[in-house]
């Protein structure tokens, strides 16, 4: 029996019931996860088509989209431009083991871990306009237009890409069109897909130091080095640059609040880094992790919106949705020079975008309709107000211990241990204890690369209510006092 044959058969074994309050697209992914995980699918194996499927199944095209999307984000298939879905050829073998009636099926899947105070860069779900959301999905997915059934353009729903330019038009003050926005999952594959565009492994990448680990990890497994560069009061220096052994190809920064310490890139730096980029024919790419929220004044405009977008622009700007609503929204974007969004967006047609297509028209209708620009407004006031209480909460329980100032935006706060603390334990040690009451830090120390490295802690104060802020720095302040009287 050929290969075909044998999806066929597999296939046949697929039965989708409607009367169940489990959606059509859950039960077809599962049953896929399934046959790949049997090895029922082999691997590498070609996926009907999404029209063929659909017809088989008697359901709709976006239930087959919605179930394929699910499974390349979750690693189990992976989209081929112009050739269909597959199922990968690497799949772990510590999932490939995994036998399909070895699950108990008694047992109820585990939740998630609610979120803890104070996970950093976390927004509060509980304000997301679930019902103005719903209302949008009804309507749009209920009945769907004949261009939300259409193949999917790999770089993105056009009037999504169009909300986006309009978006950071008015809010960044970057003058960009649609075609050149690209939608991603987030940071994660926008990195990914630079370094298969536009690096090679002789290429060096350099980051901000302390900065965000986790872009080392992504250009590491594409085998790409990366520089960690040493940031003043200011941030990036071009004198950091210029003294590089290897001149980065491309830098990453984050100008409008550095990450994690908080501070603002000014003017004359952030000329100084474009004129680097100039002359050394490289690429900046322009984290802009969290700038919707400013509590003070109007947002600063991008770094991206200081340079002519012309043939020699050099800036790639990287923006995301997860700090506004959800990080299980999955979508992110980058704006590119035009000059190279054919690259980008050819590497991204390799393996399929891994954004979800389906949250994607919902998405531009709510920007569309105002009701994002509204949300941003309304979140902006409620963090100011937390920041706030965050601050008073601190320095009402902790007497001094460790000092929290104030930001003029953000999502999170670095404070500072004082001498007598810090005489006594580490920042790593002193997470370790607040780990023990339910408290999440993060020690600053980790952010460095370098052997000179700060100590300090970094907290999100955006995702908790004023009542939970305080709450975790009172079991915070018992906790040091109790350990304070034991020794």
């Amino acid at each position: 029996m050929n290969k075909t044959t044998l999806i066929d058969a597999a296939l046949l074994a697929i039965a989708l019931d409607k009367t169940l309050r489990q959606p059509m697209f859950e039960q077809l992914a599962q049953n896929l996860r399934q046959l790949i995980l049997a090895k029922k699918i082999p691997a590498g194996a070609k996926i009907p088509s999404s029209r063929q499927l659909a017809g088989e199944l008697s359901v709709s095209r976006v239930t087959i989209v919605t179930a394929f999307d699910q499974l390349i984000a979750e690693g189990y298939l992976q989209g081929r431009r112009g050739a269909g879905v597959f199922v990968v050829n690497d799949l772990p073998e510590e999932i490939s083991q995994i036998s399909v009636t070895e699950r108990p099926k008694s047992c109820p899947p585990q939740m998630p871990p609610m979120l803890r105070p104070f996970q950093p860069t976390s927004p509060d779900m509980r304000l997301f306009p679930h019902k103005e959301w719903a209302k949008l999905f009804q309507r749009l997915w209920a009945n769907p237009k004949d261009d939300l059934l259409a193949d999917i353009d790999v770089m993105g729903f056009w009037p999504l890409r169009q909300q986006i330019a309009e978006h950071l038009s008015q809010w960044r003050g970057i003058n960009c069109s649609p075609d050149q926005i690209i939608i991603t999952s987030g940071a994660t594959e926008a990195m990914q897909m630079i370094a298969g565009a536009l690096l090679t492994k002789s290429d060096v990448v350099g980051r901000e130091d302390p900065g965000y680990g986790l872009f080392d990890q992504v250009f590491g497994r594409n085998g790409i080095k990366v520089q960690p560069l040493k940031v003043d009061q200011y941030g990036l220096t071009v004198e950091a640059l210029q003294n590089a052994p290897i001149s980065p190809r491309c830098i990453i920064t984050t100008p409008s609040r550095q990450y994690p310490l908080g501070f603002t890139m000014p003017l004359a730096r952030r000329l100084q880094l474009l004129n680097w980029a100039a002359q050394s024919n490289s690429y900046i790419i322009e984290d802009d992790y969290d700038s919707e929220y400013r509590y003070t004044g109007q947002p600063l405009p991008a770094l991206m919106s200081l340079e002519h977008q012309g043939d020699h622009a050099r800036v790639i700007y990287m923006g995301s949705f997860s700090k506004v609503f959800s990080k299980s929204l999955r979508l992110g974007y980058l704006v590119a020079p035009i000059k190279i969004t054919q690259k980008l967006s050819m590497e991204l047609a390799k393996t399929g975008p891994s954004a979800a297509f389906i949250s994607q028209p919902v998405l531009a209708a709510f920007m569309a309709s105002g009701a994002f620009a509204s949300h941003i407004r309304k979140m902006r006031r409620t963090y100011a107000l937390r920041q706030k209480g965050f601050i008073a909460a601190a320095n009402k329980h902790l007497n001094g211990l460790i000092v929290f100032e104030a930001a003029q935006g953000g999502m999170h706060l670095v404070g500072y241990p004082s001498k007598q603390l810090s005489d006594t334990l580490s920042d790593v040690e002193v997470c370790a204890l607040a780990d023990q009451v339910g408290v999440t830090f993060l020690p600053l120390s980790k952010s460095f690369s370098s052997d000179e490295k700060m100590q300090g802690i970094i907290a999100g104060y955006a995702g908790f209510s004023l009542d939970e802020i305080d709450n975790a720095f009172k079991r915070l302040g018992e906790h040091f006092r109790h350990l304070k009287h034991r020794r």
